[in-house]
């Protein structure tokens, strides 16, 4: 069918042709230059104009379709070339999952000259150096790299592992600010140069960025999980301070905002003592003992009130800490004991028979033993004693981790705490078992 309508368009337009010159044989002067001329026939100048018109418009249409063919024959060729670097990451990726870190590592290099400008290529790379523990080779590989890409936040948090890794902290830190600018308001870029931050001993960067990371913050759980970070940091700042005073100011300060946090009430006074101001330091005692009678914060009382003969004072102190915490174990135990340590034996017998019921037994029993010994009943002194200590005389109790120091309830080939094995072990073995060797390492 194309066949004859092809035909039947040429006759037509032969016939045309034939027409125009029957009909137009008039002879016309046509300038070819300025100063040439030609005479033809009008048809047979229409006729060459046709022609002519009809060869622009061809070629002008091949040129374009011969365009489309090769711009699409582009536009097939980069979809096919970027399939196959689609898949080659994801393989890597892949490999990288299940530990094939060599094999993920070949793949990648194979084509080398797709690493340079993509950043989920250089970061896989990366990773397979740091999963071998090889942090020196991925930071060789960001260096060389991260020139060309520019500021990624992922690779820049790679960088700043592979520092840490190898020691060089400032490196690191230096790393996650630069990520942190260009991804402001990361949650977990924060926490980690915060991290940093502290691992330096530069804590009042860390407690102004950690600052900002509760500001952030929306859960009443992880808000809590915050604010205890930030009490620690203050406190470390505060600790920091080289000025006793000064220090001791700033410990108050953080002890006031929380009552509850006893290392804060401790430290204070420890820097009121260190400046020359005992008073201060016995006042920062007590107002921490008043809120929570911790037995560091009493140890403390008594050593400065015994080093200063201040017996009754001491007991004077105790009994106004029992009325307002009557049911705590932990006062009531030394209370007894400093009634003991100063002859007070009728006091310390009523401390004793009143003790709340979350006292610890045996500490209950020994501090009742030493009553009794001190009585000079030495009989019933040595059944409050054994009581004390137990039937099995403490020898395979008091289970403890050698390797994170940890107390464990019942003995276990593996410490719960720090999951390595072979390092639990009794106070009688005298700790002779070592840290775990390489082999003993947890998974």
């Amino acid at each position: 069918m194309g066949y004859w309508l092809t035909a039947i368009a040429a006759a037509l337009v032969a016939i045309a042709g034939g027409y125009l010159y029957l009909t137009n044989a008039t002879p016309i002067i046509v300038h070819l230059t300025p100063n040439s001329t030609a005479t033809v026939p009008l048809a047979g100048a229409l006729l060459v104009a046709f022609v002519f018109g009809g060869v622009a418009v061809g070629t002008l249409a091949v040129a374009g379709a011969t365009r489309r063919r090769w711009q699409g024959w582009r536009l097939r060729r980069r979809q096919t070339r970027e399939a196959r670097h689609q898949a080659t990451t994801a393989r890597a990726r892949e490999l990288v999952w299940t530990g094939d870190y060599a094999q993920a590592r070949t793949m990648l290099l194979h084509r080398s000259h797709e690493l340079p400008d993509d950043g989920a290529r250089l970061a896989l790379l990366a990773e397979t150096h740091l999963h071998e523990g090889d942090p020196a080779a991925a930071r060789r590989v960001l260096d060389e790299a991260m020139p060309q890409v520019g500021l990624d936040p992922h690779l820049l948090d790679l960088h700043a592992a592979a520092a840490e890794a190898t020691g060089d902290l400032t490196a690191a830190t230096v790393a996650v600010e630069r990520a942190l600018e260009a991804r402001p308001g990361s949650p977990r870029l924060a926490r980690r140069l915060r991290d940093l931050y502290a691992t330096q001993h530069r804590w009042d960067e860390a407690v102004r960025l950690q600052q900002e990371i509760i500001a952030g913050v929306r859960a009443p759980a992880a808000l809590d999980d915050e604010a205890r970070v930030l009490r620690g940091l203050r406190y470390e700042a505060a600790l920091a301070e080289p000025d006793d005073k000064r220090a001791a100011r700033l410990l108050v300060r953080l002890a006031r905002d929380e009552p509850t946090y006893t290392p804060a009430w401790v430290s204070a006074g420890d820097r009121w003592a260190h400046a020359g101001r005992p008073a201060a330091a016995r006042r920062a005692w007590v107002r921490g003992a008043r809120r929570h009678p911790a037995a560091v914060l009493l140890a403390r009382l008594e050593e400065h009130q015994v080093a200063r003969g201040s017996g009754e004072r001491l007991t004077a102190i105790y009994r106004g800490l029992r009325r307002t915490h009557p049911d705590d174990a932990t006062l009531a135990l030394m209370y007894a004991r400093h009634l003991l340590s100063v002859s007070a034996l009728d006091d310390a017998a009523a401390v004793i028979d009143t003790m709340p019921a979350s006292a610890p037994g045996p500490l209950v029993a020994a501090l009742r033993g030493t009553l009794l010994r001190r009585r000079g009943d030495d009989g019933a002194a040595a059944t409050a004693f054994a009581e004390a200590i137990g039937t099995g005389l403490g020898l395979t109790t008091g289970l403890r981790c050698v390797a994170c120091g940890r107390d464990v309830a019942d003995y276990t080939g593996r410490c719960p705490s720090c999951m390595q094995w072979n390092t639990v072990v009794a106070p009688v073995d005298g700790r002779g078992i070592s840290a775990p060797n390489s082999s003993d390492n947890a998974i």
